[in-house]
């Protein structure tokens, strides 16, 4: 094998420099391998290391602002290439050299076999082929799906590819396990899972998407469609609350917590309506003379609570039974709660709820061993509901469900365009990332500061990143990488109008219609 270059200037266990002719073909991030006697346990051996190209530039001493001639220019131009150490292989784990590999050590290029055995993946882990490496389509990163516990970030800015890989990852998820999968859709981007690219449907996994009741529904699904249903008996007291999205007097959120106290308690069915009609009654109560019972502030503050709650039951439907939260976790099946069309409060309030039922369930759930089953749970728009401006029940809904869901068995995703505008709480109990490009400063300052493993190199490359790039970072890949993302098989709803079709149809429609005339 033919050396790519040699080591120079100074070299330590961690980096080195090696210099390369001006036409070998080097990219960043790409792989070189060095030889070096190692030395461990008392003794030498000579080991191959791994290590990431981290920078690069040209050079030529002759090279000047003047005009000089190519050919007396040319055989002195090279390339100063700076690489990272990796480290080297043994019994399967990456392990870190003891030495520096020497002055004019030779430095190969890593073969796609010898650099896919860095990134092989660990059968019990579960690995997923969601990403190829970066200048490497033959090499896969795997995701170890048992390394979610940790929970994980898809962070990007628009259009940076974060649903199309969410996507990739809910088909891996679908395809090779058995486990269900939910999705909280703010813009309809997985309603066509059912479908392939290729055209025609498969029949990998199951798909079910559910509308809130008088939510728009999205055309040309041809998945099962449902309607989602909530229940006020279902729903804690700060849930409905939530679902008001307004501000309550103490003495009006006594009157309700009273009222939803006496119905649970009654052990039967009872929907939004029940309610309204027990404080209806109560403004209607008179004494022995007609004259109403409720007088004045009491009355006003019955009154007030009475519109507040007519004008929720014209936006979300609470009706006296609700969709049972196991049939969302029916085995290798996607549920897309779809809640594209709907106001922002209420699509706010919507997720805060399923969050908090899928948590609830699963820790009522978690002893019964013959039935037990995690979740995969993937939020987009995470930056609205796990924001502080949120309010208290949507932060403290996630804040819980992140910090303590792993030992429930639920797994959970978020991906969001502003980390910054995420909970601090709820960004530190995140472990791995995939981060796409991100350009702000103040969302990189954020990802940088809350990861102990995406130290300031890899922040730096985010703003360079194309279209499907990203750096995964986390427990849940052998190594950090930078990587692209793998095709889809299913279609992915969440892409831009491309206008010169739709101009092409328009002015072909508008040419009949003109002939027609004549």
């Amino acid at each position: 094998m033919e050396p790519l270059g040699r080591v120079i200037e100074e070299s330590t266990p961690y980096r080195f420099v090696f210099k390369t002719g001006i036409d070998n073909p080097v990219a960043l991030h790409d792989y070189v391998f060095v030889e070096v006697n190692n030395f461990e346990d008392g003794r030498l051996e000579k080991v191959r290391v791994l290590a990431e190209i981290v920078g690069l530039s040209s050079k030529n001493p002759l090279a000047t602002e003047r005009l000089t001639a190519e050919q007396q220019v040319s055989p002195y131009s090279y390339k100063l290439v700076s690489a990272e150490v990796v480290g080297y292989l043994k019994d399967g784990r990456i392990m870190r050299p003891k030495v520096a590999p020497d002055p004019n050590t030779p430095v190969y290029r890593a073969d796609d076999e010898f650099l896919q055995a860095f990134f092989s993946g660990l059968k019990r882990r579960i690995p997923l082929h969601v990403a190829m490496l970066l200048n490497r389509p033959m090499v896969r990163v795997p995701i170890h799906l048992q390394d979610l516990q940790f929970h994980l970030g898809v962070f990007a800015a628009t259009r940076a590819g974060k649903s199309y890989f969410a996507g990739r990852l809910i088909e891996e998820v679908l395809i090779n396990t058995p486990f269900p999968v939910v999705v909280i859709d703010i813009h309809a981007d997985y309603v066509m899972m059912d479908r392939l690219v290729k055209d025609g449907r498969h029949g990998d996994f199951n798909i079910v998407v559910y509308y809130p009741p008088g939510a728009p529904k999205v055309g040309g699904v041809t998945a099962e469609q449902r309607e989602l249903q909530l229940s006020p008996e279902q729903l804690t007291y700060e849930a409905i609350i939530a679902l008001l999205g307004t501000t309550l007097g103490e003495r009006q959120k006594i009157v309700l917590r009273n009222i939803l106290r006496g119905l649970k308690s009654e052990k039967r069915p009872f929907g939004l309506g029940d309610v309204t009609v027990l404080i209806r009654s109560k403004l209607e109560e008179t004494d022995d003379e007609g004259r109403p019972v409720l007088k004045g502030e009491d009355r006003a503050r019955y009154e007030s609570l009475l519109a507040r709650l007519e004008d929720l039951g014209e936006e979300v439907s609470l009706l006296p039974t609700g969709t049972s939260i196991s049939e969302l976790l029916a085995p290798k099946t996607l549920s897309v709660i779809c809640l594209n069309g709907l106001r922002s409060r209420v699509q706010d309030a919507y997720a805060s709820i399923i969050i908090d039922t899928l948590f609830r369930y699963q820790v009522s759930s978690k002893n019964d061993e013959k039935n037990f089953t995690p979740i995969f749970l993937f939020i987009e728009e995470a930056h609205r509901i796990a924001s502080e401006k949120s309010g208290g029940y949507a932060v403290r809904t996630i804040s819980t469900a992140i910090r303590e869901g792993a030992k429930f068995g639920l797994f959970m995703t978020l991906i969001s365009q502003r980390p910054r505008n995420i909970d601090p709480d709820i960004l530190s109990n995140i472990g791995n990332y995939a981060v796409m490009r991100i350009t702000n400063q103040q969302d990189q300052n954020v990802i940088e500061n809350a990861s102990e493993s995406f130290y300031h190199r890899l922040i730096e490359d985010l703003p360079g990143l194309n279209q499907g790039e990203a750096v995964l970072v986390g427990p849940f890949v052998p190594l950090p990488a930078h990587v692209k993302t793998l095709d889809r098989r299913t279609v992915h709803h969440g892409v831009t109008p491309e206008l010169s079709n739709i101009m092409e149809r328009i002015n072909e429609q508008l040419k009949q219609r003109e002939t027609g005339k004549w």
